[in-house]
């Protein structure tokens, strides 16, 4: 559970928070509040949070000198700021203390339970790189000083994410290329960075594959397991060629899903048009809202995903049925036009006619039935 203290001057404001928030339910452990941060302080430093929510302008200690001595005593304590000012000092300063969030009043117990996730999640990444570096590396203090003797800040996490979402299948090599010389040769050939600088790397990736939205194909052990990270850090060359492979099965798995993801939508709209193809209202419009995407996407989709467009699927469903109507009942031919969505007698003839070859009276009198043509 991760636990969190909460300081705010408003008691009402205070008791909303406690009382909405579903604490327990989001993993999250409320381990005291606090009117000002003269009171919360003492009270701060024996519970040891891993999250302090508290507001700016309180009397005795406001909420950004009571931050201050937090970051000070307690460095890994992460702060959300509550704040009804919204003015740049504010803002500047929380930035330069380290805050997490800074929130502006009134904030609803499902925003601030949104950012409480959120911190938790950056929480427990650093804990488990901070426990992976310590078993397979170095302390964390070391690597810390390390860092403060380079100008090295850390990976570039959006530019990471970016390419993993759009990039294509193939161009992982020159990203790997281009994002370490980026980060400079004489940085990346120090093998402690190497090996912070990979492991950061493998959670970005890890992260991505977790929220693709479908079933992931089980991850390679050499690429889901950190374990095996040290076993590839040695050298600069195994380091680059483990990297690639990383990015190539998180892309392969990304376009994988996404097929996945395509075809069941194109699957639902298939379905919907066996059931209603017999409607003279149907159309790509009418689909596309029925499956929640644009006409224009869903009909790229459709094209791509059955080699067909939406109208000549459409329109060999209608036909197909026709075809079935015309040997097997006695209707006429305009009746049957309307049962497959033709209210208009001629353009189902010219339509019949020109998928088949024949018009819908020969066909139905015995003639036979030719190659169908693409409409």
């Amino acid at each position: 559970m991760v636990k969190v203290f909460l300081v705010e001057d408003e008691a009402i404001i205070r008791r909303g928070i406690k009382k909405n928030v579903e604490w327990e339910k989001n993993g999250f452990e409320f381990v005291g509040e606090a009117g000002d941060g003269e009171y919360a302080y003492p009270q701060i430093l024996k519970t040891e949070p891993d999250i302090l929510i508290t507001d700016i302008k309180m009397p005795f200690m406001d909420g950004l000198e009571l931050s201050h001595l937090v970051k000070k005593a307690l460095p890994n304590t992460k702060i959300i700021i509550l704040s009804g000012y919204n003015e740049f000092e504010y803002a500047k300063e929380a930035i330069t203390i380290g805050i997490s969030e800074y929130l502006l009043k009134p904030v609803t117990a499902a925003s601030l339970t949104a950012v409480l996730r959120k911190v938790r999640e950056e929480i427990r990444e650093e804990k488990e790189k901070s426990r992976l570096l310590e078993r397979y590396f170095v302390s964390y203090e070391k690597y810390n000083e390390f860092l403060d003797k380079t100008d090295y800040t850390g990976v570039d996490r959006k530019l990471i994410n970016d390419f993993l979402k759009l990039g294509s299948a193939g161009e992982e090599g020159m990203f790997i290329d281009e994002y370490l010389a980026a980060v400079g040769e004489n940085n990346y050939r120090s093998l402690l960075l190497r090996q912070y600088m990979t492991i950061d790397i493998f959670f970005c990736v890890q992260e991505f594959l977790k929220g693709l939205d479908g079933h992931t194909d089980e991850i390679p052990p050499e690429l889901g397991d950190i374990k095996y990270i040290p076993k590839i850090v040695g050298s600069e060359e195994q380091t680059i060629s483990y990297l690639k492979k990383l990015f190539a099965f998180a892309i392969a798995e990304r376009d994988r899903v996404s097929g996945n993801r395509y075809g069941s939508l194109i699957d639902t709209a298939k379905q919907y048009l066996a059931e209603h193809f017999e409607s003279n209202e149907v159309s790509l419009n009418t689909v596309a809202a029925q499956v929640g995407v644009s006409s224009s996407y869903f009909s790229s989709i459709f094209k791509q995903e059955t080699g067909q467009s939406f109208v000549e699927y459409l329109t060999k469903l209608r036909i197909d049925k026709a075809c079935e109507l015309l040997r097997c009942t006695t209707l006429r031919t305009s009746e049957i036009g309307e049962r497959v969505g033709y209210n208009d007698p001629h353009y189902f003839s010219a339509t019949f006619k020109k998928v088949t070859g024949i018009s819908p009276k020969d066909y139905k009198n015995g003639g036979q039935e030719p190659e169908r043509r693409t409409v």
